[in-house]
């Protein structure tokens, strides 16, 4: 049995294939990692945790991402799948380690576009501040929500085409934005002797010595939480074996590059001390930042956020939906998520669930902790574990798969070696950011991720127990979702 062969006796109608090109796939890669949003969210933490080194922490979390990269890049080129994980482990462990694994990667995905209308609401906060309107309470937050939601909703029902071209357009705008800001900082600093220099990347300037530093790089590691949409858009992509881990790998090491020669010139913009007051006083630095070199022009820092974050939530909504689609079309999941409506085959019961959950778990979110920052926390802490166990259970596919399945294309460094290391990183991942950090941080952002997390995942085990137990039928054949990767696909 391979990940290659698909039973079309046995498969519900598929989406539309040859929809997305390279330039496409790479505008999924880069969308939903964003280059302005990786760079805003994290540039003043970096400072904060680990001194002005942060392009060196963006280098580094690179370096250790890249294994896991690597991994999904050999097996996409040999057995592409909109499955990832749940397909690769679903052939080389069993079917059951499969569906767990499925069921993990729609959480992973889910949980991070929960996470995306919480932070597009602070954002829409400020600018209705700036443009001093005032609705208060907490209705300024569930509206921005509930408005970016019905907007993602809309672009993602039309279509991978709608979605793919928007996300485009919008990462080519937050791209400009952000090499616009840093150009006008360079072209500032240019005239002051001695302020353009590259101290940021010496390992020497790392005020809170090693600790701090592997502190930040956990930070700059969750930049890239979600590069992996890409392989859930194997169906839909053109010649996905060649294509998509050509794309993965150049889209990670171009946006990395990106981050780490903007973070250089954000770290020479202001001292230290001025990004910790900022990072105290609760600020995004990036925004006061803004306001120093362009003025009342900061404001375009608000608009990149917004686009920035819909191209993101588009992203998740399509890697999330796209899983439910495949699960859903062999049977696993209710019925209804399977249809495609339209010329497109557009999966829209399935983006309009991934879409309400969204609303409902941001809202209840929002009621339980009445506070949109802790809110945002509190998801993207959650991200973290399925998002790990999603990268470990790739790399332990690959060495099986290479093993087991296709021992003639077996290679040592690609399918052992890089694999091992991506394993042991993401453990360490696991072990710093969820349980060492979180289980010390206060309740309500900290301790409750933990627990919630953990039941959650006790829960997708038990559910894959009892199909295995009482539905084993379901658990046999191919995986739920496999390509045709005959020439020219």
């Amino acid at each position: 049995m391979t990940l290659n062969h698909v039973d079309e006796t046995q498969v519900a109608p598929r989406l539309k294939a040859g929809v997305i090109g390279p330039w496409g796939l790479a505008a999924l890669v880069i969308g939903v990692t964003s280059p302005a949003i990786g760079l805003y969210a994290t540039w003043g933490p970096i400072e904060a945790t680990a001194g002005p080194v942060a392009p060196l922490v963006f280098l580094a979390a690179l370096i250790i991402t890249l294994p896991t990269v690597l991994s999904y890049a050999s097996l996409t080129r040999h057995a592409p799948s909109a499955g990832a994980a749940a397909s690769w482990l679903w052939t080389t462990v069993s079917p059951t380690t499969g569906l767990v694994a499925g069921l993990v990667m729609i959480c992973y995905f889910q949980m991070a576009a929960i996470s995306v209308p919480l932070l597009f609401a602070l954002f829409f906060r400020d600018l209705l501040e700036w443009a001093h309107v005032s609705i208060q309470g907490m209705s300024v937050l569930a509206i921005g929500l509930v408005l970016q939601s019905a907007l993602i909703a809309w672009v993602c029902v039309r279509g991978a085409e709608a979605s793919i071209k928007t996300t485009i357009r919008l990462m080519l705008i937050e791209t400009g934005v952000v090499l616009g800001l840093s150009a006008t900082i360079l072209w500032v600093k240019t005239s002051q002797a001695g302020e353009v220099n590259f101290g940021p990347f010496n390992p020497a300037h790392a005020t809170h010595g090693l600790a701090g530093f592997w502190a930040a790089i956990i930070l700059g590691m969750l930049a890239f939480s979600g590069f992996d949409v890409i392989a859930t858009a194997a169906e839909e992509a053109q010649a996905p074996r060649q294509h998509v881990p050509r794309v993965l790998i150049v889209a990670v090491i171009g946006v990395a590059l990106f981050w780490a020669f903007n973070a250089w010139v954000l770290t020479l913009s202001a001292p230290l001390t001025q990004v910790l007051e900022y990072n105290a006083e609760g600020l995004t630095a990036i925004t006061p930042i803004a306001r120093a070199y362009w003025g009342w022009g900061n404001v375009l820092v608000v608009a990149t956020a917004f686009s920035g974050l819909t191209a993101i939530y588009i992203a998740s909504v399509q890697g999330a939906s796209r899983l439910i689609f495949a699960l859903a079309r062999h049977n696993l999941l209710p019925a209804p998520f399977a249809r495609l409506k339209g010329e497109k085959r557009v999966p829209q019961n399935a983006v309009l669930v991934v879409v309400l959950t969204c609303v409902a778990m941001g809202l209840l979110s929002l009621a339980i902790l009445r506070n949109g920052l802790d809110s945002f926390i509190w998801w993207s802490n959650a991200v973290v574990f399925f998002a790990a166990l999603t990268y470990i259970g790739v790399n332990v596919a690959n060495i099986v798969y290479f093993r087991r399945i296709a021992p003639a294309h077996f290679n040592v460094l690609h399918n052992m070696l890089v694999p091992i290391a991506g394993i042991c990183l993401n453990l360490y991942l696991i072990y710093a950011a969820f349980f060492s950090a979180l289980w010390t941080a206060p309740f309500r952002t900290g301790k409750s991720v933990v627990v919630i997390c953990l039941a959650l995942f006790a829960l997708l085990l038990v559910s894959a127990i009892c199909m295995r137990l009482f539905r084993p039928n379901l658990l046999t054949g191919s995986a739920p979702v496999s390509v045709d990767t005959a020439e020219g696909r």
